[in-house]
């Protein structure tokens, strides 16, 4: 049977300082390339049967996917919809800010339709993500296909697969180069969050 594997990419800067880098374009760190290489390694023994790899064109998803193609002999396609949940003038804010004084995770979570000045909501980084990831899987019946993208894109489009909604995202958060796999078709998640190959 074949799956749909979602994967996060490796750490960043703003994973470790706790700020907001939907849209920008962060680097891996030193640890996030080793995290890539050992996600390598998982892929190339126990998953090397893998008919495509996407990712989102920011590098720390896109040097993440080439690190998981180079040993399968596989190309990255990068897809401009898998990127992460963009917050516009708010990019770089902390979390803490973000959740405290200017009230965003509030108010995200209370309205699909909520954004940040210039930024997306949470409906339409779903609607983006999930269109994406199922026309891709249409375009490749029968076949393993890996999504390297970020984790709260992931969880929403998780949460709507599962739940039929994006409000329950939170249980659906995933770390740095954690490895999910679901059958969409039935709507059920196989593994979640595996990161054993750390």
């Amino acid at each position: 049977m074949s799956k749909l594997l979602l994967v996060r990419h490796g750490q960043t800067s703003a994973n470790i300082e706790q700020v907001w880098h939907g849209h920008t374009d962060t680097p891996l760190t030193e640890l996030g390339l080793q995290q890539a290489a050992s996600l390598a390694r998982y892929f190339h023994h126990y998953q090397p049967k893998v008919g495509a790899i996407y990712a989102s064109p920011l590098q720390r998803a896109r040097i993440t996917a080439e690190c998981i193609a180079e040993p399968l002999g596989q190309a990255v396609r990068l897809d401009p919809r898998l990127m992460e949940f963009g917050v516009g003038d708010w990019e770089g804010r902390s979390f803490d800010a973000l959740r405290g004084e200017l009230g965003f995770f509030k108010g995200m979570m209370a309205d699909e339709h909520h954004r940040a000045p210039a930024g997306e909501s949470r409906c339409e980084v779903t609607t983006r993500f999930v269109t994406a990831v199922e026309e891709i899987q249409r375009e490749h019946p029968g076949e393993n296909i890996v999504v390297v993208a970020h984790g709260v894109a992931i969880a929403f489009a998780l949460s709507h697969w599962i739940e039929n909604d994006s409000v329950h995202w939170v249980n659906y958060r995933v770390n740095n180069t954690a490895v999910t796999a679901i059958d969409l078709e039935r709507g059920e998640i196989e593994y979640l969050d595996r990161t054993d190959h750390l």
